[in-house]
């Protein structure tokens, strides 16, 4: 059911002082993030709350720096002096012009935005996405890896913002068995770009994971989002 696209629409986005390959890998805090194409922009998507989280850390810490790490997972670069092109609390997305970190995202895939063509969601809809809870030590650039595990869940809820999902029916595939397993950790998905599943198994990009409470889990609709990477407020 996990589409082997949404592997290269995603990756995570991390905090730390400095990473180099002899150094002690000091991560502070994680999210996601998501790639997409506006049609006239390169867009990189995460929420608003992992980048408010950043601008309180570097107050504490000067030399922070945010990270991402593309796909396929054995490499990372900073993003420098980034700001996003727009931010929103309420929705919690925050929009990145990444066409200057082009040639480091060239593994990487940027999912289709065309807001003409953003696909409708409805109840009970099949919803999946890929979450990075979690990291472990590996033979990579930055002496780690981090975990890549896929969620499905489904739509409890939709309305002119946002897709809800009832937490209680998530589950895991597992890497192994295939079988169908609950989620055993739920860090590191905030940002990570979901999408519908439908009867053929064909994946289309409908939001991004935000928040989290009473067992429901908030996505903000992509349609939301500007071919120009600012925010659609309703």
């Amino acid at each position: 059911m996990i589409h082997p696209a949404m592997r290269a629409y995603c990756g995570p986005i991390f905090f730390a002082r400095q990473l180099t390959e002899d150094s002690t890998l000091s991560i502070t805090n994680q999210g996601s993030y998501g790639l997409v194409d506006s049609g006239s922009m390169k867009l990189l998507v995460t929420c608003q709350h992992v980048w408010e989280d950043f601008q309180t850390e570097r107050g504490k810490d000067p030399q922070l720096q945010m990270f991402v790490c593309p796909y396929p997972g054995t490499t990372f670069f900073s993003l420098g002096a980034i700001r996003p092109i727009d931010e929103d609390r309420e929705l919690d997305l925050a929009i990145f012009n990444v066409e200057p970190f082009i040639d480091q995202l060239d593994e990487s895939e940027f999912c289709p935005l065309y807001r003409s063509s953003l696909p409708r969601v409805k109840k009970f809809d099949a919803l999946a996405f890929i979450g990075f809870p979690g990291k472990i030590e590996a033979s990579t650039s930055i002496g780690v890896r981090f975990n890549r595990v896929p969620f499905i869940t489904f739509a409890y809820d939709v309305t002119d913002r946002q897709i809800m999902s009832d937490m209680s029916r998530m589950f895991s595939i597992s890497k192994e068995s295939g079988a169908k397993t609950p989620p055993k950790a739920r860090p590191g998905i905030s940002g990570s770009p979901c999408y519908v599943v439908r009867p053929n198994l064909s994946i289309e990009l409908v939001g991004f994971a935000t928040q989290e409470a009473y067992e429901l889990l908030r996505f903000t609709l992509a349609s939301l989002i500007n071919s120009d990477g600012t925010i659609k407020r309703p």
